[in-house]
């Protein structure tokens, strides 16, 4: 493996791991407010939900999107790779540098 390959994928797995662990913070808050809570039943039926459980699985799917779009950003690399290298390791940098800033 060339040098610059061995860059783009140590980058990409370091992406994922930072990735992993703002999932992980994500799906604990997730699992503890929405996961068979009853206690937003009022709100749920206020913000015209037809049940709090409804509520719940939107809540707790919005809870975990970043991580979602944070795969599909990755996948979108992987793809972008094989035909543009330099764009998908510049690509892999901001992501990287977005979540460096973010933490």
């Amino acid at each position: 493996m060339e040098t610059s390959e061995s860059d783009f994928s140590k980058d990409l797995l370091l992406l994922m791991l930072q990735e992993y662990e703002l999932f992980v913070d994500s799906f604990r808050l997730a699992c503890r407010r929405f996961k068979g809570s009853k206690e937003s039943a009022q709100l749920a039926k206020t913000m015209g939900f037809e049940s709090d459980r409804e509520y719940n699985e939107i809540m707790f799917l919005r809870e975990i999107t970043h991580t979602v779009n944070a795969l599909n950003d990755m996948g979108d690399i992987v793809r972008l790779y094989s035909k543009n290298p330099d764009a998908a390791a510049e690509r892999l940098s901001n992501l990287l540098s977005e979540d460096s800033d973010s933490v």
